[in-house]
């Protein structure tokens, strides 16, 4: 200790004569103000390098934080996760991608719970809410109430209310808005990733634009009775790689897939 206080005094002796010739130079005469102007602030700078210089020799280096090695052990994780989300992710449009029809989606459902969020581009929901609708024609073959003839469906029908809201089934690009008067009325496409594409017939009304991007489930128009019709209904196709596919089974994808996560015990 004695030592100690030696070359404290010392130091301080040292610093104080120091700060002497400074303040001959560039002392202010009003000490009041702790400014480099004065005798005052470099003795407290000596001090401050005195006291890290001591902290140094009696403590040694910085420590580091104690639960360093946790924090980046978390970092690792959440970056190894991410990177398996990826593979994930394109695994299942890999799988999609070579899905001809939504009957074959079966065998990617247990997939589904690792990435659910990449039902958000594949049309898998209704496009209207379940109590504004009545399935009043299926897909397949049908005898047409208009022509009177046999020949198949290539699409739902969803008898709803005029001006019932449409929603989009994914998210995607309207790539076409057209008017047919003697096929589909009013009526728009939107594609979608994984080589889909909706189509979305008999439209009252359109609030949408070619070229523009729209969410999974945003509202793109209402229900009409446009074009060949013989009441206010919606005609809904999904489209694969260019074949018009029965789009029944996708209604409840998402909503069972998400019931599952929530509900394991849920078949």
């Amino acid at each position: 200790m004695g030592l100690w206080k030696s070359i404290k005094k010392r130091t301080l002796e040292k610093i104080r004569g120091y700060a002497t010739k400074v303040g001959d130079v560039t002392n202010s005469d009003d000490v009041e103000y702790f400014t480099p102007q004065n005798t005052a602030y470099w003795i407290f700078v000596g001090l401050f390098f005195l006291c890290f210089v001591a902290n140094r020799l009696f403590y040694g280096d910085v420590q580091e934080p104690k639960y360093f090695g946790a924090v980046m052990q978390d970092s690792e994780v959440s970056e190894n996760k991410t990177r398996e989300n990826v593979m994930v992710y394109r695994k299942l449009s890999q799988l999609f991608l070579e899905m001809e029809r939504f009957q074959q989606v079966e065998r990617i459902k247990p997939f589904l719970l690792l990435h659910p969020g990449v039902l958000d581009s594949v049309p898998s929901a209704v496009p209207l809410f379940r109590e504004h609708y009545v399935l009043s024609s299926p897909y397949g073959k049908r005898y047409h109430p208009v022509h009177q003839i046999s020949k198949k469906h290539f699409g739902v029908d969803l008898a709803a209310a005029k001006n019932t809201p449409i929603y989009a089934t994914a998210a995607g690009k309207v790539i076409r808005i057209e008017n047919s008067p003697k096929g589909h009325g009013l009526h728009i496409v939107i594609s979608h990733a994984h080589g889909f594409q909706t189509l979305y017939g008999h439209m009252e009304s359109v609030v949408v634009v070619e070229g523009e991007a729209i969410g999974a489930h945003d509202f793109i128009g209402t229900v009409g009775s446009t074009g060949i019709s013989t009441g206010p209904h919606l005609h809904y196709e999904v489209i694969k790689n260019g074949r018009r596919i029965d789009p029944t089974v996708s209604f409840n994808l998402k909503y069972e897939v998400y019931l599952n996560l929530k509900n394991p015990n849920y078949r």
